[in-house]
């Protein structure tokens, strides 16, 4: 009988962290994009 709860806890806990990855890794890309831009503008101020 525990074993049905113990799966919805499981699948619970995965999507919970599948999320987190999801939001990190849209922090990590915008951060990247973030410095791609500012590398941009540097060169064209000082070129």
């Amino acid at each position: 009988m525990n074993t049905n709860k113990d799966d919805e806890n499981i699948k619970a806990f995965y999507e919970n962290r599948k999320s987190k990855n999801f939001a990190v890794l849209g922090i990590i890309i915008s951060m990247v994009v973030l410095f791609f831009f500012i590398t941009i503008l540097r060169m064209d101020i000082t070129g």
